[in-house]
């Protein structure tokens, strides 16, 4: 029994890495977007996170109004402790996509978010997001 565990570890290490290795560029670069965006949000650098909204996303909110909106609807999003993403799909013509990502709020809420991606001159920018099931910890 022992000489299995090593195997059934490798065998699991190797397919981690090759699934980590074969990720879509595009998904990767999503995730970081998102990601980036978080982390502007919780350092109150709303000016940053407002630079990865998409155009649509700036054109209906002014900065202020981006801030506001995200700090009373979106409070998870606004500060977060930990991120856990999901599926990323694409559209057919690989413009627009939804990544699927679980965010845990400084209230330790969870809450399942879809953000609806676009990309715009070569970058993948924000162009909504909408929470779904929230878990209140215990």
């Amino acid at each position: 029994m022992r000489r299995q565990r090593p195997v059934i570890l490798l065998g699991f290490l190797i397919f981690t890495a090759s699934s980590i290795l074969a990720e879509d560029p595009s998904s990767l670069l999503i995730q970081g977007v998102i990601e980036q965006q978080l982390k502007a949000f919780n350092a109150d650098d709303y000016p940053s996170a407002y630079r990865y909204a998409s155009k649509h996303i700036q054109s209906k909110f002014a900065l202020d109004e981006f801030k506001a909106m995200v700090q009373t609807g979106y409070p998870q999003i606004a500060r977060s402790l930990r991120t856990s993403f999901g599926d990323i799909t694409f559209s057919e013509d690989s413009v627009h996509a939804v990544a699927h990502v679980d965010v845990t709020g400084a209230d330790h809420v969870t809450v399942q978010a879809q953000y609806r991606m676009v990309l715009e001159d070569g970058s993948w920018k924000i162009d909504g997001v909408m929470l779904y099931d929230r878990t209140t910890p215990i």
